[in-house]
């Protein structure tokens, strides 16, 4: 036999001689694997969701720092049983329906779906904080600011006007009693020479705050923009009597009306005057009550006082 043929023959001895015993050891050598992986214990780290039940609308308590969404479990036991299990193990409901818990303590059997044979190891975070507050409502007011200015001879009168005044706030005590106003933006008068209505929205709300109305009714009463000069100390003339005088001597007068005739006046046009009813006897010494008179055209005239005393 050549060398060639033994090595050929060695090798067919070595794949085919006693098969079945051969594959009887190579199952056995499998199974003896299978078992000791399947016996060997180990240790993993899965995730569990965290839920909450909240208190009945009417206990008026909001969770400001509520649970967080997840925690992490470590279980130990056969490795081959933690790799078949789902990452997510599922969900721990905890119940805050009396809404002043503030501490929760996880343990084991809080744990979902955990099957025979393994072990909690360990959960992080094992304790739960939470902070409660009470839900409290407050009228809150509404703020505009004006900008612009009105058509030429307008002005606005007074504030603008706010329709409804307040709105009402609801959420956490702490923040409504931080809130002084709400604005709701801008108001324009530019050119305006009318008076006008508006609906504007209200600023966003902070977190966990509700109004009872996202929009108000802004007034801008634009009205022609009036100016008053007084004039003081003016004597009073006596029509068709120049001998005759007046108690009190003089007056005072006041002018008001659209700025630019207001100042336009001058001094000379105050002229007050009374006018004594027809038929008096000015040749015999007399006096009586007489309205003061004065007409500047497109202006509005006060005198005080209205009536003075003539005396002839």
């Amino acid at each position: 036999m050549t060398k060639e043929g033994g090595i050929q023959r060695f090798i067919y001895d070595a794949l085919f001689e006693n098969v079945g015993l051969k594959l009887i050891s190579i199952l056995c050598a499998l199974g003896f694997f299978v078992f000791i992986r399947g016996s060997e214990r180990a240790e993993m780290r899965f995730d569990v969701g965290i839920a909450h039940t909240v208190p009945p609308e009417s206990a008026r308590r909001i969770l400001v720092k509520e649970p967080p969404t997840g925690i992490s479990v470590t279980l130990r036991g056969p490795k081959t049983q933690l790799e078949s299990l789902p990452r997510d193990l599922g969900t721990i409901t905890l119940d805050l329906s009396t809404g002043h818990e503030s501490v929760i303590e996880l343990t084991p059997s809080m744990v979902p779906n955990l099957p025979t044979g393994v072990d909690v190891v360990q959960l992080f975070p094992a304790r739960i904080d939470v902070r409660w507050d009470d839900i409290v409502s407050r009228a809150i007011p509404v703020t505009v600011t004006a900008s612009g200015i009105p058509a030429p001879g307008y002005k606005l009168r007074g504030d603008i006007v706010m329709d409804p005044p307040t709105i009402t706030a609801t959420g956490p005590r702490a923040i409504i009693e931080l809130i002084q106003s709400r604005s709701a933006g801008t108001f324009d008068l530019t050119e305006l020479s009318s008076s006008e209505e508006r609906q504007l929205t209200i600023e966003l709300p902070p977190q966990d705050v509700e109004y009872n109305t996202r929009s108000v009714t802004a007034i801008a009463e634009i009205v022609p923009d009036e100016k008053e000069i007084p004039f003081k100390s003016v004597r009073v003339e006596v029509v068709g009597a120049p001998k005759a005088t007046t108690r009190p001597e003089t007056v005072t007068v006041k002018v008001s009306g659209a700025a630019d005739v207001v100042t336009a006046v001058e001094a000379d046009q105050i002229v007050p005057r009374v006018e004594l009813p027809e038929g008096i006897d000015l040749s015999k010494p007399g006096s009586v009550m007489a309205k003061v008179l004065l007409d500047i055209p497109n202006t509005k005239i006060e005198v005080e006082p209205k009536q003075v005393l003539v005396k002839w």
